[in-house]
């Protein structure tokens, strides 16, 4: 296996072990005649309380977010990928930090 091999294999894990395990805690609560989604668990995903993840106004920010971000992603696919991989992956290094910086700041 090469390193390529074992970076999807991890990711693989990462998107299938995680909701497994949130299925499984609500189970498990369900069973126990607990809450299976109380508000601490809203505020521990999504950081905002239920009224405002189903807000208009965010899903309109999260929507114009999406698209930019899928115009970035094209032009560095379209115009950054010609020139080797080297580039692509410090663009897409560059890019994935601005994302972390700028979005939670402008989803508020």
């Amino acid at each position: 296996m090469n390193v390529g091999d074992y970076l999807i294999w991890e990711a693989t894990n990462g998107l299938l072990l995680i909701p497994t395990a949130i299925g499984f805690v609500m189970l498990m609560r369900w069973l126990r005649g607990q809450p299976v989604f109380t508000e601490r668990d809203w505020l521990f995903l999504f950081g905002h309380p239920r009224k405002e993840v189903f807000s208009l106004r965010l899903l309109v920010r999260f929507s114009a977010l999406l698209f930019v971000v899928m115009l970035v992603g094209l032009g560095i696919c379209f115009f950054i990928l010609p020139y080797g991989l080297a580039w692509f992956a410090s663009a897409m290094l560059l890019t994935i930090a601005g994302i972390l910086l700028i979005v939670p700041k402008w989803l508020r």
